[in-house]
């Protein structure tokens, strides 16, 4: 990720928000990690600066290029595979196969949105306790898939799995779940959900 977007259009804005947040590491006594109220302002030009030249850090030619979300890939079939899977998850963790599991603060991922643009990005953790993460997807209040992606298109090496997306206006709610593998023969999912920024144009 450092490479990708460490150069081009947004390559300063990129590394005035990692600085910060290598500035401001940790989290408060709520659990929230510190660098969001303290980065907020670079997260929300940063992603302002990534929507407005997505075509140029899309490009097939740039380093680290990431598969695009389910929301750019509307109708496609990589849209269908990853709908289905979804649904077999979902339907596995309503019908009590998987166990769903609140993630644990050293795996916990970081979330930056942008009020302005509604699009965000979701930072794992590439592994926990050894065992590697596998996918993982972002669901709106109503139960639809935002954006979905394997470890492989997520990797993002020292920044570790990041999985942008961008919320309709007028949502409220997003719910992030990663899916880790285990020593067994099973897959450990882990979920958080948050409230998303109110959209600075209401």
């Amino acid at each position: 990720m450092c490479k990708k977007f460490g150069s081009g259009p947004c390559g300063e804005i990129f590394k005035q928000w990692l600085a910060c947040t290598d500035e401001h590491p940790g989290k408060d006594a709520k659990g929230e990690p510190l660098h969001l109220p303290k980065c907020s302002q670079h997260a929300e030009r940063l992603a302002e600066c990534l929507d407005a030249n997505a075509e140029y850090y899309d490009d097939d030619n740039a380093i680290g290029n990431q598969e695009p979300t389910i929301q750019e890939e509307s109708g496609s079939e990589l849209q269908s595979a990853w709908d289905a899977f979804v649904k077999d998850m979902e339907a596995g963790i309503a019908s009590g196969k998987y166990d769903m599991l609140h993630f644990p603060e050293e795996i916990s991922p970081t979330v930056q949105v942008s009020s302005a643009t509604r699009t965000g990005a979701a930072f794992f953790v590439p592994e926990s306790g050894g065992h590697p993460l596998i996918a993982a997807y972002v669901l709106d209040e109503n139960g639809y898939v935002v954006a979905a992606s394997s470890n492989g298109d997520m990797d993002m090496g020292k920044l570790g799995c990041v999985l942008q997306f961008k919320v309709a206006e007028g949502t409220q709610s997003a719910t992030i779940r990663a899916i880790y593998d285990t020593e067994k023969d099973d897959v450990a999912i882990f979920s958080r959900t948050m409230l998303l920024p109110k959209s600075s144009s209401s």
